[in-house]
């Protein structure tokens, strides 16, 4: 795992960000085992703050406390599925809040994030936060704090297999087609035909890393 040197005072806000950072991002990827002596090294910290950011990190459900590791959070395929239809179902009612308040400034910045995505030469990591950029940017327009809230987290569970969605497609063509029929639904103030989308674009997401993880499992 790739962390520097902390010299912040705020040990432990630092500890937790980065290694939140690295679990989300796939870098640390499900199933890693985690030393606390090891990152506090790495970290040129004490172990009290690794410690602490574990805790933090368990509660948010993307580490695991054993009786003998730490270990970085793992989903089945099953389980990948069931959150992906969590997250439908809260980005549906998010839909349904953020298309009566969308603006056309709001739609521009859609289509900003969407050309910045759509490059031949984009990296996957900048595909990622791209991605999750541009539906954010919707739901921002339901202006609820709180549904955003429970969105964010259901994304922290399934975001580390976003890397592995990534790895798999020889690239976002299909994704971007996807990006656009959602947009010009927004664009349209079409409900209906934006909740259909939506529903295409998280199953099509959805079956391609649970594909990977079964094809994982059965090597």
């Amino acid at each position: 795992m790739d962390v520097q040197p902390i010299q912040v005072s705020t040990l432990g806000d630092e500890v937790y960000r980065q290694l939140r950072t690295a679990i989300t991002a796939g870098t640390a990827a499900p199933g890693t085992k985690i030393s606390i002596r090891s990152l506090a090294d790495a970290f040129s910290v004490s172990t009290m703050p690794v410690r602490e950011a574990l805790r933090r990190l368990e509660s948010d459900g993307l580490v695991v406390f054993g009786r003998r590791a730490i270990t970085v959070s793992s989903l089945t395929a099953d389980q990948v599925t069931q959150v992906f239809r969590i997250r439908l179902q809260l980005e549906t009612l998010a839909t349904e809040w953020a298309i009566e308040r969308v603006a056309d400034d709001d739609i521009t910045d859609l289509r900003d994030i969407l050309a910045r995505m759509d490059r031949d030469d984009i990296k996957k990591d900048e595909w990622r936060v791209l991605n999750q950029d541009f539906h954010r940017r919707f739901y921002d327009c339901a202006r609820s704090p709180d549904l955003l809230d429970l969105i964010g987290r259901v994304w922290d569970k399934v975001e580390p297999y976003m890397a592995i969605y990534a790895s798999r497609v020889d690239d976002f063509t299909e994704a971007h087609r996807q990006h656009v029929e959602i947009l010009d639904a927004i664009a349209a103030r079409d409900t209906y035909t934006l909740l259909l989308r939506n529903a295409e674009h998280s199953e099509y997401t959805s079956r391609t890393v649970t594909t990977a993880l079964e094809q994982k499992g059965r090597a």
